[in-house]
């Protein structure tokens, strides 16, 4: 810890000196654009698939979520009007999961078969 902060000190110690002597420093946060590597995705990895989920719709807190039937997993739903139309009924919902915040984007929903 304290061989870092020497360094820092004798890094700025440097660049006064510098800047006394009149040398012209550049300081850049981030290299040019042009200077980074092109990065290609796999268009694949990128899009979320599309799945069936099968559950209830439930109120919590504030929000309608999807009570899934196989794991009762909890989503919350990105449509809460046609969550809503559905409240307490078994739906069947496709749409993409946002695993990250835990939201099905909904392309459909209607009342599961019985």
């Amino acid at each position: 810890m304290l061989e870092r902060l020497m360094a820092v000190v004798l890094a700025g110690c440097t660049m006064a000196s510098a800047l006394y002597a009149g040398a012209r420093i550049e300081l850049r946060a981030y290299p040019e654009p042009s200077a980074l590597p092109k990065i290609t995705w796999n268009q694949k990895k990128i899009q979320e698939e599309i799945r069936t989920f099968v559950g209830t719709i439930a109120k919590n807190g504030d929000k309608f979520v999807l009570n899934e039937s196989n794991t009762h997993k909890l989503y919350e739903l990105d449509d809460q009007n046609a969550a809503r139309k559905f409240a307490n009924q078994n739906v069947t919902i496709t749409g993409t999961l946002d695993a990250v915040k835990n939201i099905i984007r909904i392309q459909s929903i209607a009342e599961a078969a019985a």
